[in-house]
């Protein structure tokens, strides 16, 4: 029976921002968390389709977990045990939409990534290990993917995706350049295509609107199906069997079916809650088993054997966070290619990457980020004690080792209850005496140890309900050189900007200026702070921040001097003092348009036009050299590229420069998610890079490396 529905009005759902914290309540015994942790987002996913064999998934996570990284890829050939970062070439500022696996993966080794900002598609050939811009024939205004779909053809792939004006383009493996198939008037938002379309060469699009249209040519010519719901679509999905089934989820009535192609639909879904279906995934075997998956908005996930005439709920576990809009929570639904011997189903969503074995009944969590490290820090005396400290998310807490990573044991930072703890960053501090002061902090709460870690006196950062409800969650950290008599912590957060205490935590306030909405990636505090009271704030829009008067004001300096890349794109900022700030005033700022360096103490600013860290670098991390009045040296991690080694003339530009991991990002898709240079450099030579799974350490000033350790579990 056809059912006809007048076209309403639909009430877009409003999408919330909710601050992504782990809260700490005070507590006599200990410090007790709460929420969602580990913080394990999928933000796009696709598997292998020789998954059976193969057990290969890709995924996109939020790299922010620290609050200055971008998103990453990763790769698991295990089934989900383990993931590697595989950024060899991905050197763009922008979030990604979609990943894609050709369907001939296990002869061709393809994946392809569709960026939401102007990146437009990078592909790889080598099951990621390295990528390249898969753009030629688009103009500028094409790059913003919304969608992308690929179908497998008897030569290979053919690959289809919407720009974000809702123009269609196709590209097969055959082909060098894109070709338009439907320009933007059609406002394409959702693609479906055949699992046959190597012989069929069948295609559905649906516009912003909910209206129809189909291509049984490849997109060359298209039939008008109209607008069968009366609402707009969320997904499609198109059956084996010639094209003839086709299921469509919508915000409002559920999901709609057609057995005749398209022509007519029916409405569908028994047992389906009273709210919007945002995911719908077809058997591969559904010729035979009838299979259909869907998810609605809050549940997760409903399956019919029946071809969507009845739908049970299988509860996967994965739970709606509130730390992301409603309609983004359950982003995708993925059934493997090989399900009739493999039964697999997976469900990547913001609460992280859920993955049934047996057809739905039973789920399990693969985990992405557990015991990741977010700082690292070296001993003042480095040379002689190699004494290094790290943080990490969900992992050890805080872990120290005497022996330069080879080896690790957990801090004495209270912890009765023995959780998990999330720490973000920690700094090394040499007192007048000879000693060192190690600083840390962990959501709401700032540690400070005169024996490296052993033992910490901690204190709890209030709330400023005024500011935001919620406690303080942290992003940056540095203290003064000159903690031992001033007792001063800057404290760079998500939602309240920036924290100066004076009296090592006891008391706190927030710094006027710097804006509460802009996350801080970065402070840096001058060597020379005693005189010149100097601080720079570095934040998650891509501005700098100075105060003169030791927090008392802070203005943006820069400010249209600094220029980051778009408007649509992660602009994580870092900025680096020189060593001989009192002589040189020397300031680098390390952006994803490039560094731009100042020489005036950062009231004036100049591009640096170097190929290596110029326009097209995106600056994760710059340090100076600590022996930099004598060497010219500073160290440049740029993203996708690798961390480069640079020498400065006496303005600071940058003269020459060395990739010091071009090595290990091409042999091994190393590249440091953080790096501390010693501070005894000037003797060892010593760089320790943090990668995903390991420690990296050069004693030559990055020109060999070899593996330190990491601080597990």
């Amino acid at each position: 029976m056809l059912v006809n529905i007048n076209k309403i009005q639909i009430n877009f759902i409003r999408r919330i921002a909710v601050v992504t914290t782990f809260f700490l309540a005070i507590a006599t015994t200990g410090m007790n968390t709460h929420a969602h942790t580990p913080h394990d987002m999928v933000l796009a996913f696709a598997a292998s389709p020789d998954y059976a064999n193969d057990k290969t998934m890709f995924l996109v996570t939020d790299g922010a977990y620290t609050g200055w990284r971008y998103d990453e890829i990763l790769r698991s050939t295990d089934g989900g045990l383990n993931w590697i970062n595989i950024p060899n070439g991905m050197n763009h500022a922008f979030e990604y939409s979609v990943l894609r696996v050709s369907p001939k993966f296990s002869t061709d080794q393809t994946v392809f990534a569709g960026l939401k900002g102007k990146g437009g598609i990078y592909r790889s050939i080598n099951r990621g290990d390295s990528w390249e811009p898969y753009n030629t024939g688009l103009a500028a205004s094409n790059l913003i993917v919304r969608k992308m779909e690929v179908a497998e053809s008897s030569s290979g792939y053919v690959l289809f995706f919407a720009d974000a004006n809702g123009a269609l383009f196709r590209r097969a493996n055959t082909n060098t350049n894109w070709v338009q198939v439907l320009d933007k008037t059609n406002k394409v938002t959702v693609i479906a295509i055949s699992p046959d379309y190597a012989t069929d060469n069948t295609l559905v699009v649906a516009s912003d609107t909910g209206y129809l249209r189909k291509s049984t040519n490849g997109g060359n010519d298209w039939t008008e199906l109209g607008n069968p719901t009366g609402t707009i679509i969320y997904d499609m999905a198109i059956a084996p069997g010639s094209a003839a089934e086709m299921f469509l989820a919508t915000p409002s009535f559920g999901i709609f079916y057609s057995s005749d192609g398209g022509n007519t639909f029916i409405n569908k879904g028994n047992n389906l809650p009273n709210e919007a279906i945002n995911n719908i995934a077809i058997s591969p075997n559904y010729a035979i088993d009838r299979t259909v998956y869907c998810t609605s908005l809050r549940q997760s996930a409903f399956k019919s054997t029946d071809n969507g005439n009845n739908w049970t709920l299988f509860n996967s576990g994965a739970k709606v966070t509130q730390q992301t809009g409603l309609l983004n929570e359950m982003t995708d639904l993925q059934i493997s290619r090989t399900y009739a011997t493999d039964k697999t189903v997976f469900l990547p969503v913001f609460d992280g990457l859920f993955i049934s074995k047996n057809s739905g009944t039973t789920w399990q969590q693969r985990q992405t980020r557990m015991g990741l490290m977010t700082g690292l820090a070296l001993s003042t005396s480095f040379n002689s004690d190699q004494d290094m400290i790290a943080t990490t998310y969900v992992g050890r807490g805080i872990a120290i080792s005497a022996n330069g990573g080879t080896t690790w044991s957990t801090s004495g930072w209270p912890n009765p209850s023995g959780r998990k703890m999330n720490f973000f960053d920690s700094q090394v501090v040499s007192n007048s005496n000879g000693s060192q002061t190690v600083v840390s902090a962990t959501n709401s709460y700032v540690g400070s140890s005169l024996d490296f870690g052993a033992s910490w006196t901690v204190k709890f950062v209030p709330r400023f309900p005024a500011i935001n409800p919620d406690l303080v969650t942290f992003t940056s950290l540095a203290a003064s050189p000159n903690f031992t008599n001033d007792k001063e912590i800057y404290l760079g957060s998500r939602f309240h900007g920036v924290l100066h205490t004076k009296d090592a935590g006891k008391t706190w306030q927030l710094q006027r200026g710097v804006p509460l909405t802009n996350p801080v990636t970065n402070i840096a505090v001058s060597p020379n702070y005693a005189n010149d009271r100097t601080t720079f704030v570095a934040t998650r829009s891509g501005q700098v921040w100075r105060t003169q008067n030791g927090g008392d004001t802070f203005l943006r300096v820069g400010t249209s001097s600094i220029v980051s890349t778009g408007s649509v794109g992660q602009r994580y900022t870092w900025v680096a003092v020189s060593p001989q700030f009192a002589t040189d005033n020397l300031v680098l700022v390390g952006t994803n348009n490039g560094i731009y360096r100042s020489a005036d103490g950062g009231t004036t600013w100049t591009k640096e036009i170097h190929a290596s860290v110029g326009s097209n670098a995106v600056v994760q991390q710059v340090e100076f050299s600590p022996n930099f009045g004598t060497d010219r040296k500073a160290f440049v991690n740029v993203r996708g590229k690798g961390l480069f080694r640079v020498n400065l003339n006496g303005g600071g530009a940058v003269v020459s420069s060395l990739n010091t991991t071009l090595s290990l990002l091409t042999n091994e898709n190393i590249q440091f998610t953080e790096f501390q240079i010693s501070p005894t450099y000037a003797v060892d030579s010593t760089i320790v890079g943090a990668a995903r799974k390991n420690i990296y350490k050069s004693t030559n000033g990055g020109s060999t490396w070899a593996v330190a350790g990491f601080p597990d579990n």
